[in-house]
């Protein structure tokens, strides 16, 4: 019997989903409460308000979900652990055959609560760091002693054989430490990715926008932690928008993925949220087919400079970025153009500098 490695049969499942517009991955969002208050999060109030989703209606939704015939479930809050019934979801879930994963922030994850989720047979456990040191990790967190609680839930997970991921969000407060968080991190075995995305909160408040690094800012990380192109690194540079291309919504949103708030919200993605499909009044299933019209609906106006824009193949805005921040998906915000512009000139700078290289080489 032929084998494939995972990671292929995973994509090969994603490319499949997307041309067929199938859902096959889900993240669904267990609750808004957190026990950090960090200055750059999407979060609209980092409490657990009464009308969140009970136990018994995020069972029911998982079970329409699994109907719908998705695959991979990714868990997230807020801070999931704060929720005192998240073993029970996590068990109902696996029961439904769904290859699970996590995004927390480490701080609830004691010895105990490793040992749960690799009995349970969690995939990637996908982890946030804030800082290498206390003093940069809380200046973010905004929660003096937090940093004990994550260093001791990196402790936690290095005993079990999961399969962790720790993305570092990189912002004005701790971009001096990078180096030293992805030394911090793969001390542990771990893998390391920083991204320099930081979003609106997803009800619209601009604030966290404050802590964005510069366009220049992040060339320059990205130049010294990744590179030039071809370089070997063993850095990830994760991105949470995607770029423009001939379609006018192009990523999986809508198309094989969605997102669900502990309001039971049913929306195009945790940082794209929007339609806002009330799960309390209608089911996965047309909800699903409310998300795909959405997506086929959305029309550029006259605003959108895509189509002519030298520097489109470097944009990372998305249509979710543009709408977060003015309302107009088809707007093209400054902090993206000059980003792609300067991002362009690098590269344009480094091709310059190999091209003779390369034609002696061939000359010889």
């Amino acid at each position: 019997m032929k084998q494939l490695p995972s990671e292929d049969f995973f994509a090969g499942l994603a490319d499949k989903a997307y041309k067929t517009r199938s859902p096959e991955s889900v993240i669904f969002e267990l609750t808004y409460g957190c026990n950090l208050r960090c200055v750059h999060c999407y979060n609209p109030t980092h409490r657990a308000l009464p009308h969140e989703l009970s136990t018994e209606e995020i069972r029911s939704i998982l079970d329409q979900i699994a109907d719908l015939g998705v695959v991979n479930l990714v868990f997230s809050g807020g801070e999931l652990f704060v929720r005192p019934d998240v073993f029970d979801i996590f068990r109902h879930a696996k029961g439904l055959g769904f290859v699970l994963h996590l995004l927390s922030n480490a701080t609830r994850i004691t010895p105990a609560v490793a040992a749960r989720l690799q009995e349970l047979g969690f995939g990637n456990i996908n982890l946030s760091i804030y800082g290498a040191t206390k003093a940069a990790y809380e200046r973010v967190t905004q929660v003096p002693g937090s940093y004990e609680p994550f260093i001791r839930g990196l402790d936690s997970l290095a005993a079990t054989s999961l399969t962790v991921i720790v993305r570092m969000p990189v912002m004005t407060g701790n971009v001096e430490e990078v180096r030293q968080a992805k030394t911090l991190i793969e001390g542990y075995g771990f893998h390391f990715q920083y991204c320099t995305s930081i979003d609106p909160r997803s009800d619209g408040d601009l604030s966290p926008l404050q802590h964005r690094l510069s366009p220049d800012a992040q060339v320059r990380l990205d130049d010294a932690m990744l590179g030039p192109p071809g370089a070997p690194t063993a850095v990830t540079m994760a991105t949470n928008t995607c770029g423009a291309t001939e379609d006018f919504i192009s990523c999986a949103c809508g198309r094989s993925k969605f997102a669900i708030t502990p309001y039971g919200e049913m929306n195009l993605c945790v940082a794209f949220p929007m339609p806002k499909y009330e799960l309390r009044k209608g089911t996965v299933k047309d909800g699903w087919e409310v998300l795909k019209q959405t997506v086929d609906h959305a029309q550029p106006n006259e605003r959108d400079e895509c189509p002519t824009c030298a520097v489109r193949s470097r944009c990372r805005q998305g249509r979710a970025d543009a709408w977060l921040e003015t309302g107009d998906m088809s707007v093209c915000l400054p902090h993206f153009k000059e980003l792609a512009v300067l991002e362009q000139r690098l590269s344009d700078r480094l091709y310059e500098s190999l091209t003779p290289r390369h034609a002696a080489q061939s000359a010889d």
